[in-house]
């Protein structure tokens, strides 16, 4: 799936997360704004830091959701974007990993 021009802007991690919640602090610091521009980075600020609290809310539910399943053995992962985990990652990597494996029984040694 290709990502669009927004989605790359918008960011998917909590790295970019915190550097958005940094930026809006910059914002509010810049001693040029008018009463009126500060104001308006003010509302800006909260709303970001809302959708950041939700976002958090989010990635600590995944989180959750991964420790519970870990506990129990389902064997199951959950996607957690914002951490970097996704189910696809985990499965190119075991895909790379039975084939490493398959040629170390073959007898061609272990690649890199």
């Amino acid at each position: 799936m290709k990502e669009t021009t927004t989605e790359k802007k918008r960011g998917k991690n909590l790295a970019d997360l915190n550097q958005k919640l940094f930026d809006r602090i910059e914002a509010l610091e810049d001693e040029n704004l008018s009463d009126e521009e500060l104001e308006k980075e003010i509302r800006k600020a909260e709303t970001v830091t809302q959708l950041a609290e939700a976002i958090m809310k989010n990635a600590d539910l995944a989180l959750k959701a991964q420790k519970q399943f870990d506990e129990y053995g389902t064997g199951r992962t959950v996607d957690i974007p914002l951490l970097g985990i996704s189910n696809e990652g985990l499965a190119l990597e075991n895909k790379n990993l039975r084939r490493r494996l398959q040629k170390m029984e073959d007898g061609e040694g272990w690649e890199e």
